[in-house]
């Protein structure tokens, strides 16, 4: 009977630390920042949003020599803005997802550089933040990543959470985020068994693919052979959320390219990592 006490008090305790108003204090602080970052511009409003700790993945010659260095450092440089912005950099989360303990999330949608002048679009592509909560219970970006698109990315008004991973079957029960990730360095079929059925891949110049049939048919058309090399792993501290970047060298019908990638993976319901959002960009 004890035991059975000890354990229910476990349960209770695990419930009570989901956070479940993490999320959407999340989406309206990503929202606020659009909004200042719409006025004031880009410089002075992702120095006002990112975090001390914000980091930049910055691509190398190859995949392999790609860095990550301290996102801050290369924003002081740039020139503030002259005020009204004229040319306006304006995003709308569209979907994402929190760490049960609210310490981990990442959101996408679209954006566009709006000319005020000519009431052009100059620029239109897709965002990808990772945000990690402060110290202070604020939310600042760690991570920010963008694509271009051929096209405006319509139909991403309505914000909605992404959907948690079905459940899978490569990887052990309970393995490392980093056992996962080498798992998966030589692409192929050993990344797409650890895709979940929902993933969004994002892809520079391309419109966003959702659904692991749509992005396995994309994958083995693009590529012959690749090689990821990861450069930083971040996980909440509930364990369920994990988010790696790194360089990639690749072969495609093209030939070699060389590149930058994100992936966020969830946790799915027997305890293996699942990948649930990939974004890249080619380099050279």
């Amino acid at each position: 009977m004890k035991g059975l006490l000890i354990a229910a008090a476990a349960s209770v305790t695990l419930v009570a630390q989901v956070d479940t108003q993490a999320l959407p204090r999340m989406v309206a602080t990503e929202r606020a920042f659009a909004a200042a970052t719409e006025q004031i511009g880009v410089r002075d409003g992702f120095l006002t949003f990112f975090g001390d700790d914000a980091v930049s993945l910055d691509p190398g010659a190859t995949g392999a020599a790609a860095k990550v260095s301290r996102a801050k450092d290369g924003l002081v440089t740039l020139a503030p803005a002259k005020l009204p912005v004229l040319a306006r950099l304006m995003w709308e989360p569209f979907t994402g997802q929190m760490s049960d303990d609210g310490t981990l999330g990442w959101l996408t949608g679209p954006y566009v550089v709006l000319n005020q002048l000519s009431k052009e679009i100059d620029r239109k592509g897709a965002y990808f933040s990772v945000w990690k909560r402060q110290a202070d219970g604020t939310y600042r970006v760690w991570l920010d990543e963008g694509i271009t698109l051929p096209n405006v990315w319509t139909g991403a008004s309505e914000f909605r959470a992404a959907p948690a991973p079905d459940a899978g079957t490569a990887g052990a029960q309970g393995e490392a985020l980093d056992d996962a990730e080498r798992a998966v360095a030589a692409g192929g079929e050993a990344w797409v068994a650890r895709l979940a059925a929902s993933i969004r891949l994002h892809r520079d110049g391309v419109m966003p693919m959702e659904g692991r049939d749509l992005v396995r048919d994309w994958a083995s058309a693009a590529w012959t052979s690749m090689k990821y090399t990861p450069l930083r792993f971040e996980r909440a501290a509930s364990g369920d959320l994990g988010v790696t970047l790194g360089g990639y060298d690749g072969t495609s019908t093209r030939g070699p390219q060389h590149g930058t990638w994100v992936r966020v993976w969830h946790r799915d319901v027997t305890n293996r990592w699942r990948i649930v959002f990939e974004t890249s960009k080619q380099t050279k």
